[in-house]
This record gives structure tokens, C-alpha cells and sequence, in this order.
């Protein structure tokens, strides 16, 4: 099957045009949710090229957003971005494509929403500021967390394991040696692919999908806990739904910043969150873990992102995984 053409929009906003990549289903699958996908640190709405494909042959309308100063998406100065960005800015540009998506699809059933790194971080602080009533209610159905930073923060774990890739066991040399480098392909295969992935794929991801700075504010609100498990729950609807599919922690079994066990984790503190509000959960049916083999952090693009892409469909069909 050939993939399905990508669209991309400009979204005005007050501060300037954020950028979303769209696919639609064929005339024929047309029933399903949207999906909106939020890409992770250093990346792009880009980097779901792929996905959007793939869930819109299966009938999901899909979408993938540029934050502010990424992608094709406006910039602020480098002083704002740094120093002044913080996630609730993140959460307007949010907000602003969950509007649009809602004004194409109104008689959709509600979004889910997908974020992958630091992506998955801003999504459970999106939910976690709903379901504790800081923003306006409104309808999400799911969320997916692709190698997503933990509800504790887990930036510090991160930067951590990324420092055992750069510098190996002996660290860093100098408090000043450069972090984080994205520069060459080997320095992104290190970080974010798996070691069979082609080097075409690679090439691209610097090419069109990098984003070159990330703001150091920004940075430091995920290495604290962010919200909490029980917020973000409250901030989905439809828990008594059948299939009742929540949430789904997704990683690879190859990934080097935030390995199974930083899902596992998250995925444990959903599951006893949902205990405590008095809802039944029957062996992950609510909250569900998983690993996908052969691939490393980036699951959208990596060599196993097909399987990944079939993983997310059959549990938010209710299907086994």
C-alpha cells in the first residue's frame, strides 16, 4: 500500500503560524478519532511522517504539531526561548491544534493524544492541568507515550544516560564540554536509532526534522515531578468505556535515554492511581506497558516503527498486544 499524501497547515495564533502535518483516511475509513502526536526535544511535527500514514490507512484522521520554535512553526529570540518559554506556553500551542482539530471533526469521537520524549511529558502536563481543573474541561479519549520522560520528571536519569552515550563511563571531562550533540549522523544514531537503521533515514532526520536549540527553562521543569498520575486520569474521559484504553507506555527494547524500565515505572504509578479513584483494572486493560523489539528511542522513525505504528492501532481498537 502507498502512503497516503501528508498536508501540512499553518495555524494562526496571536504570537505567529504554528505548523501541523495532517493525513486523512480514504473516503471509505472514515469513523475513527484523531490522533494528534507531539514530537519530543531536538525534533520536529516531522518526525511522524510515518505514523500519520499508517493511522490514517486504518481510519484515523492524524496530526502532527510543531511547538512553538520548532519545525516550521515560529521562533522566538534566542533570550525568550530559553529564558522565558515554559511549558504552559507549549500547552496554548496545544490547545490552539486540539481547537482546529475539533473544528474539522465535530462529530468525531474526542482526540487521542501521542507524545514521544519530552512530547509525552508536556501531554501528561496538559492532562494533569485539566483533570486538577487549572485549564477548561474538554474531552480527550487516550494517551499514548512513546519513550515519553516519566511523571516524576526523569530529566535528571535522562541527561544522565545521554552522557553515557556521548562520554562513556568516565563522564563528561570539563563541567563546560558540550552536551546533547546532534551535529552528525553517527551522534544521532548514538542517541535516538537503533544501529541497523539506514543511514537515509538518518540523513532525513537531520535534514528536515532537527531542531537545532531547545530552551534551558524548559529543560529543567522535567527533571522535577511535573503533575501527578491521578491528575492526569482525571483528565481523560470515558474510564468506564469499553474498550476502556487509557493509557499505553510504549519503549524499545533498544532505547539508551529512557529505557523500559523508565516506562514500566510510569505505567505502575497509572495503575495504582486508577486503584485509588475505585476503578477496576483488569490485567492492563486501563493502563498498558509494552515493548517493541529492535527499536531505540525514536519509535516513529526507527527500523521497528511499523510494528510500534501497529502496536498503538490494536490497543486503542481493544485489540491483544
Amino acid at each position: 500500500m502507498s502512503a497516503l499524501p501528508i498536508e501540512q497547515l499553518l495555524l494562526p495564533t496571536p504570537s505567529g503560524n504554528l505548523e501541523v502535518l495532517t493525513c486523512t483516511p480514504p473516503s471509505s475509513k472514515t469513523n475513527q478519532a484523531p490522533i494528534l502526536c507531539l514530537h519530543g526535544a531536538y525534533c520536529s511535527a516531522s518526525d511522524y511522517r510515518n505514523f500519520l500514514s499508517y493511522f490514517a490507512s486504518h481510519g484515523y484522521p492524524s496530526y502532527s504539531l510543531s511547538i512553538r520554535g520548532h519545525g516550521q512553526s515560529w521562533s522566538q529570540s534566542w533570550l525568550t526561548k530559553n529564558l522565558f518559554t515554559t511549558l504552559d506556553d507549549y500547552v496554548a500551542d496545544i490547545t490552539a491544534a486540539l481547537n482546529v482539530i475539533a473544528g474539522r471533526h465535530p462529530n468525531k469521537s474526542p482526540p487521542i493524544l501521542m507524545g514521544h520524549s519530552f512530547g509525552g511529558g508536556q501531554l501528561q502536563y496538559l492532562l494533569g492541568q485539566l483533570g486538577s481543573g487549572r485549564l477548561p474541561s474538554r474531552d480527550i479519549a487516550g494517551l499514548v507515550l512513546l519513550a515519553a520522560a516519566p511523571l516524576s520528571g526523569g530529566g535528571k536519569e535522562i541527561m544522565a544516560n545521554w552522557e553515557l552515550v556521548e562520554a562513556g563511563p568516565e563522564g563528561y571531562k570539563h563541567i563546560w564540554s558540550p552536551r546533547a550533540q546532534l551535529h552528525t549522523a553517527d551522534q544521532v544514531r548514538a542517541a535516538f536509532f537503533h544501529d541497523k537503521t539506514e543511514n537515509k533515514v538518518i540523513d532525513y532526520w537531520l535534514e528536515k526534522c532537527k531542531t537545532p536549540l531547545e530552551g534551558i527553562r524548559i529543560g529543567l521543569s522535567v527533571m522535577w515531578p511535573f503533575a501527578t498520575a491521578e491528575d492526569v486520569l482525571s483528565g481523560l474521559c470515558g474510564l468506564e468505556s469499553k474498550p476502556k484504553r487509557k493509557v499505553l507506555c510504549v519503549t524499545g527494547d533498544r532505547d539508551r535515554l529512557t529505557p523500559p524500565s523508565m516506562a514500566e515505572e510510569n505505567a505502575k504509578a497509572y495503575a495504582e492511581a486508577l486503584t485509588k479513584q475505585g476503578h477496576s483494572e483488569v490485567s492492563g486493560e486501563t493502563i498498558c506497558n509494552t515493548v517493541v523489539a529492535e527499536c531505540a528511542h525514536h519509535l516513529a522513525m526507527d527500523v521497528g516503527w511499523e510494528r510500534c505504528a501497529e502496536t498503538i492501532i490494536n490497543w486503542i481498537e481493544g485489540n491483544n498486544i
